[in-house]
């Protein structure tokens, strides 16, 4: 994996600020984080696995320095991206969301499908119709404690309450390898919004079996260890493979949701190894 800086630009998009950038040629990949923090994809955008396309990676409003001016919906962030996706005159895309980024992504394919070429889910978060059963323990023992926390003034535990919680006790120290504790601390701050905003849009969000017109191909990502430690993930990938029915499934080993930091490489070659088998432009 390469190494050194991005060169972030600024778009506004519906009245809001965001941050991306890009670079390579060929099809355009959208890389949508994850909540918490924005840096998610930063080992996976620099990755020489994905050096045949156009990589994009946004900064999603309401992190880092790109405070909006009131609640922001699943909708909302849908827009925004199609919006960056319009200025910079792109017609089709390749969509790749991790966690709520997936439900955004999943959103935007649902809003302009003759965007989104193909979509890519990354441990999609258990929200609206990808909810299951095994979320309700995750809620009762992490998330709940983690907005208390928030709730409370205490950012940092509410930050480490769900980051154990959803991503299991070595999430500082891979987000320290991969971003340095700078980009650790600055995660930190970032979940704020995480907190306040983003979780309970995607507590909201909710989209009808009837709403879900998706034919694009699909590719579902799953942390392979998430399967030893309980249902969550399992439960997830066989909703989606339902309501997806289309959907290729994929399991990266010794991963869990953190994956794209855990394995940036490895997450590359599978998106890449899709994304090449449709191209945009071919016929369909």
């Amino acid at each position: 994996m390469r190494t050194g800086s991005e060169t972030i630009r600024t778009a506004m998009v519906g009245g809001t600020t965001i941050e991306y950038s890009e670079r390579g040629e060929g099809d355009p990949l959208l890389l949508v984080h994850a909540g918490v923090f924005a840096d998610w994809f930063v080992p996976l955008a620099a990755s020489q696995t994905l050096d045949d396309f156009r990589v994009i990676r946004v900064r999603r409003a309401g992190y880092g320095s790109n405070a909006p001016a009131s609640h922001l919906t699943i909708q909302n962030h849908a827009g925004h991206l199609t919006g960056l996706a319009d200025l910079l005159e792109l017609d089709a895309v390749h969509v790749v969301g991790h966690s709520s980024g997936a439900l955004i992504a999943f959103q935007i394919a649902v809003d302009r499908p003759r965007l989104v070429h193909s979509l890519t889910l990354i441990e999609p978060a258990a929200c609206g119709p990808f909810e299951v059963p095994a979320f309700a323990e995750l809620g009762e023992r992490f998330v709940g404690p983690a907005m208390g926390a928030f709730a409370a003034g205490d950012l940092q535990g509410a930050f480490d309450t769900f980051m154990r919680g959803v991503c299991g006790d070595r999430s500082r120290d891979i987000i320290e390898q991969r971003l340095v504790r700078e980009g650790y601390e600055q995660a930190v701050r970032e979940s704020s919004f995480f907190f306040r905003d983003e979780v309970p849009a995607c507590l909201k969000w909710q989209l009808g079996l009837t709403e879900v017109p998706i034919r694009q191909p699909v590719l579902i990502l799953e942390g392979g260890d998430g399967r030893k430690v309980g249902l969550l993930s399992q439960q997830v990938t066989e909703v989606a493979t339902t309501l997806l029915p289309q959907a290729e499934v994929a399991l990266i080993a010794d991963t869990n949701h953190m994956l794209p930091l855990q394995d940036p490489d490895a997450l590359g070659k599978a998106v890449a190894s899709f994304v090449r088998r449709h191209p945009i432009g071919a016929l369909a």
